[in-house]
């Protein structure tokens, strides 16, 4: 029995892989009765990412109190998004029941700079019901529960009914529709665990109040927007709990399928947390094939803007979907990526002379070279480039490798729109194991960033990855 260990990087992180261990020979009488091959199993915990594209349409009702002057008009928007999904599946003969619930990180918008909307968001929650066509493709139902966030370029003006007569409440810019969903769509069973899942679904939001006020001859109005959205996604699932069947791949192959890890991110005036998960679709790590990949992360950073004469603070959301190819030349193993992002940063106040604010989708391309586990000494590179925000990300760690801990300093850089992040530190990598058969491993790094903004515009803002000063960097990583 034997045990290699490779490595490849995923967003920057480095990651283990235990191989297979070679399975005993033996004899089989030819008395023994012939077993058929177990059925496919339905049932388990899942969860996977998709990419897509939404439309919507908005009715907008506006009223005046004492009627008059009422009307309604419409507005439609689309745009891409990407999704992460949870559930859980229950199987009975050919019908499988199940709940689940996804979050949609969009850019479904209908116009820019001051005048438009942006759909940036949406969480879901619901159930599903299914008929098995075959015994690897279901046709399915789904239904629930929907909250979505809709973020204004401009502002709202909403009336204070709590203040004097006429006080009106300015600058609201976001509020959140609440509604049901419908859909339906084809799952299909890859094998190893993996399954491919369309699904076109249909929501309907109760209407808010998006504008109210009093006229200057004291006429009270509301304006309020009902909105109905169309979504169309495609992606991948990984299934637990499926059994030894032949058909999926089998549990008792001691192959790593799915590496899953999450981190947090610390330096000046700037927090993140991150999250990805990567799926090896020919169901093992330790061979050439694709590899799909979601990746996202939730910053919270602060700056001086000096254009508004106060602090602005931040929030920025990303997700990633990805399709690569893992390749491997000698022990060095090669990813290369190709997919969509969907970003959003919303800034308080708002500061037009930023140009990293609002939602944007963006084509993503990534690359990973990593040194293999049986090298002394360590090497890895990850890079990646996104059109949202014209964002660049390189990361190189060198160092030695002492039985599985690796070593060394790192060098990072962070690049949008002109402004530059860079960073030089050390790093150290600690595998372990949570269970027997369950390995993971945490990685802590730490040293100092240097912020370099681009100021050729004469706004005089900055810090979209935080000051100058010290980070520090750590995430643990389970390899299923």
């Amino acid at each position: 029995m034997g045990k290699r260990i490779l490595t490849s990087v995923a967003g920057g992180l480095a990651f283990a892989l235990m191989a297979t261990p070679a399975l005993a020979d033996g004899m089989v009488s030819l008395k023994d009765t012939v077993v058929a091959p177990e059925a496919p199993s339905w049932s388990g915990m899942y969860f996977g990412g998709s990419v897509g594209y939404g439309w919507n349409k908005s009715t907008n009702r506006y009223r005046e109190v004492g009627g008059g002057g009422d009307e309604n008009h419409h507005e439609s928007g689309d745009g891409g998004l990407v999704s992460l999904v949870w559930g859980y599946d229950c199987q009975w003969d050919r019908i499988v029941v199940g709940v689940f619930g996804d979050v949609d990180w969009s850019d479904i918008n209908r116009g820019r700079n001051f005048d438009g909307m942006t759909i940036d968001r949406s969480y879901n929650i619901g159930g599903r019901i299914g008929v098995l066509v075959q015994p690897t493709t279901l046709a399915f139902l789904t239904a629930g529960y929907s909250r979505a966030h809709f973020d204004n370029d401009g502002a709202w003006d909403i009336l204070d009914a709590s203040g004097p007569p006429g006080t009106i409440l300015r600058g609201r810019n976001s509020a959140d529709f609440d509604g049901y969903f419908i859909g339906g769509g084809l799952e299909h069973m890859l094998g190893n665990g993996f399954f491919l899942r369309g699904e076109v679904r249909y929501a309907k939001y109760d209407a808010e109040t998006t504008n109210s006020g009093a006229a200057t001859d004291g006429t009270i109005y509301v304006d309020k927007e009902e909105p109905d959205i169309w979504t169309a996604k495609l992606g991948i699932t990984y299934k637990f709990n499926r059994g030894n069947s032949p058909l999926l791949g089998g549990e008792s192959d001691g192959n790593i399928k799915v590496i899953s890890y999450g981190g947090i991110d610390v330096a000046k005036d700037i927090w993140t947390l991150y999250s990805g998960n990567l799926f090896a679709l020919n169901g093992d790590f330790t061979r050439n094939g694709f590899v799909f990949r979601t990746f996202g992360w939730y910053s919270d950073y602060s700056y001086d803007g000096i254009s508004l004469g106060s602090d602005v603070d931040a929030k920025d959301r990303a997700m990633d979907a990805m399709l690569g190819y893992l390749f491997y030349h000698g022990s060095t193993s090669v990813i290369g990526y190709l997919g969509m992002e969907v970003r959003d940063v919303d800034l308080s106040p708002d500061d037009p002379a930023n140009p990293v604010r609002g939602t944007e989708t963006g084509f993503k391309v990534a690359l990973e070279i990593e040194s293999g586990d049986e090298s002394p000494f360590y090497y890895a590179f990850d890079t990646s480039y996104s059109t949202a925000f014209d964002t660049y990300y390189g990361n190189l760690r060198l160092g030695w490798n002492r039985s599985g801990t690796k070593f060394g300093p790192e060098g990072e850089i962070w690049s949008e729109e002109g402004d530059v992040t860079s960073r030089l530190g050390a790093f150290v990598v600690l595998p372990f194991n949570l269970r027997p058969t369950l390995p993971a491993e945490v990685s802590l790094s730490g040293g100092y960033q240097w912020v370099d903004n681009d100021d050729s515009n004469g706004d005089g803002f900055g810090g979209h990855r935080g000051g100058e000063g010290a980070y520090f960097n750590s995430y643990l990583k389970v390899l299923f």
